[in-house]
């Protein structure tokens, strides 16, 4: 009989691959498979050549980038000297997670795909490509490519059995009430231990500081319906020798265009009546342990928990209770409810046909864990099954705003606080924006949780070579970094002559109440004894005439300064900001630009564009 393992290997950078990896492995227990769920680089790859079939899930990241957790694997994948047919064996199939706002759209699982052909490997189900951009996410694109999946694997290895109509899983965690009232185990900045035994930082996370936060000042006027905010996070407290450094490792350590992760915290006073809802006491005492029943594959990959934590922390820093629920969140209640008219809408929200009411229901109306337990209330679930199903908080990444050279031992964000109405008039909060706002520093210390990443924009190693930046709203906020580190750099003596000049472009609604650093720019732009930071700034605000005007129509107006940047000096575009239309009538605009000053056909600017992307000269990192 044919083994019905299935290793199933994700390469996730802020864990949606690894639910749709986990989602894979839970739909084929109903297929009798044995399933195994690893991250790729912790995957040995010496194994591959051994494989007769791997299901790949991979996302793209910024600009075309490979997912922090496969990239050693895919630079083993990349080596000239592997034979060709080092993957003769191995049948395949790749899932891949994109966003159709980029230029490149899902090339991480697009070049998988293609490597592992060109390595022998065979396809046995057509690759699937999901867009965040798409009106149901993924899911869209993942349901019918699961649905063939199964079919496949049933052509490839018959099982001879029924598949079962549903298959709830254990919890992945044992949890209980050790003490009620009377927690003691509240966790704060310094170290508490995880569930694999490992001593790591306040909130479970190995490389995070604590910045305090010393301004947090509003930019938009009041009468703006808008907030947006500039927050300082200062870390002067490390450098004064509180912390040694470790490993010879700067723990200040960013460049410009790089970024900023807060780990947010959900509110006290809405936790506490989470927990009243849930019958727990704020200080319970409350044990956590992995469930030996559970299916490896899910241990594996389980995220770091405290052994002991309060009830009242385990909300407030841990479980992202007023988040919106996945499906099989939907799918284990249903199996839970008692009222028939409940077990008949879950139902109905879990089957292929009712995704549209589900994301009606629960993804347009962003519906909270808590909202959905109330609307549900049969569907009685255990304090174990909760734990298990509700996901961690996740950082929030904030482009940094500020260069290390002009402010020691701080990083600046620039954050619009999120706040809306959904479709049926119900208001919604962003968790972290909302949070940092309240942070004010002339009502003590405040010191949040932090870490940084690398970004996917940055300056051109090549100084000399000009740039033109665009950076509509908080889009702008990589520019004043990478526009501060350039006034820097002046003021340290470089000759303005050996630096590239500079071209910004930012756009926004009114002039009056929300040109955003406006003084800043200001500065940036006076001819110093050392030379102007920023040669040209171009503003767009939309409402402020009767037409409006958006960035594209400035780069049109500035034609002559974008042909000769980017055909003449070779030098570089790079965009920030919303991910809507924006940055396809801005690449449309440079497109049409480099064709009618170049005299060039469609087809021949389209390459050139599609040239500068794979030079990294036309660089944009966009957000939803």
């Amino acid at each position: 009989m044919q083994s019905r393992r299935l290793p199933i290997l994700f390469g996730s950078q802020t864990g949606c691959s690894r639910e749709v990896a986990e989602r894979v492995a839970r739909e084929s227990l109903q297929f009798h498979f044995e399933p195994e769920v690893l991250s790729m680089d912790r995957y040995k790859i010496s194994n591959l050549p051994n494989e007769t079939l791997v299901v790949f899930v991979a996302s793209t990241t910024g600009q075309a980038e490979t997912p922090h957790n496969m990239r050693n694997f895919w630079r083993f994948l990349r080596r000239k000297n592997l034979p060709k047919d080092s993957l003769k064996l191995l049948k395949f199939t790749v899932f891949g997670l994109g966003d159709s706002s980029y230029p490149v759209y899902n090339a991480v699982a697009r070049r998988l795909h293609q490597r592992l052909l060109d390595l022998g490997g065979i396809s046995f189900h057509p690759r699937g490509l999901g867009d965040d951009q798409a009106d149901l996410g993924y899911d869209e694109a993942l349901d019918p490519w699961l649905r063939g999946l199964w079919k496949s694997l049933e052509k490839l290895i018959p099982s001879g059995r029924r598949p079962l109509f549903q298959y709830i899983l254990p919890p992945t965690y044992s949890v209980r009430v050790v003490e009620e009232g009377k927690g003691s185990h509240k966790v704060q900045g310094g170290l508490c231990r995880n569930l694999s035994g490992e001593e790591v930082r306040g909130y479970g996370y190995q490389k995070m500081l604590l910045g305090r936060v010393v301004t947090n000042k509003r930019l938009t006027h009041r009468s703006n319906t808008q907030d947006v905010r500039h927050v300082e996070f200062d870390f002067s407290h490390y450098a004064k020798g509180s912390r040694k450094e470790e490993k010879g490792e700067k723990l200040i350590d960013f460049n410009p265009g790089d970024v900023l992760d807060v780990y947010p915290q959900n509110h006290k006073s809405e936790c506490e009546k989470a927990l009243a809802q849930l019958g727990l006491h704020p200080n319970d005492d409350i044990e956590i342990k992995l469930n030996p029943k559970a299916p490896k594959f899910l241990t594996a990959n389980q995220p770091i928990l405290p052994e002991r934590v309060r009830a009242l922390d385990l909300l407030r820093l841990y479980l992202d209770i007023f988040g919106t629920p996945r499906r099989y969140f939907f799918e284990v209640l249903a199996n839970h409810a008692t009222d028939p008219l409940h077990k008949a809408k879950l139902e109905e929200f879990t089957s292929p046909e009712g995704q549209l009411e589900l994301y009606r229901y629960n993804n347009r109306e962003k519906r909270t864990y808590l909202e959905v337990l109330t609307d549900f209330a049969s569907a009685k679930l255990s304090l174990s099954q909760l734990v298990s199903l509700i996901p961690r908080i996740q950082p929030r990444q904030f482009s940094i705003a500020s260069s290390r050279l002009l402010h020691p031992n701080q990083a600046h964000i620039c954050m619009a606080v999120v706040k809306y109405k959904t479709l049926f008039k119900r208001e919604k909060k962003g968790l972290c924006s909302t949070w940092l706002a309240s942070l004010d520093p002339s009502t003590g210390q405040h010191f949040v949780p932090v870490s940084f990443s690398k970004g996917s924009i940055r300056m051109p190693a090549d100084q000399t070579k000009p740039v033109i930046m665009v950076g509509p709203g908080t889009g702008i906020a990589p520019f004043m970094s990478m526009c501060q580190q350039r006034r820097a750099i002046l003021n340290a003596g470089t000759p303005s002559e050996s630096v590239g000049k500079i071209y910004v472009f930012f756009g926004n609604r009114y002039r009056a109440k929300d040109f955003l650093y406006e003084k800043e720019w200001k500065v940036l732009q006076e001819n110093k004894e050392g030379g102007s930071s920023v040669t040209g700034f171009f503003e767009a605000f939309s409402r402020d005439t009767e037409r409006k005007v958006y960035v594209q129509h400035k780069l049109a107006e500035q034609k002559e300064i974008i042909f000769d940047v980017l055909v003449k000096q070779k030098g570089y575009f790079l965009l920030a900001g919303n991910a809507q239309k924006m940055p396809t009538d801005v690449r449309n605009q440079v497109q049409e630009i480099i064709r009618a000053m170049g005299n060039l056909t469609e087809k021949e600017a389209k390459t050139f564009m599609f040239r500068l992307d794979s030079a990294r000269r036309y660089v944009q990192e966009t957000w939803s």
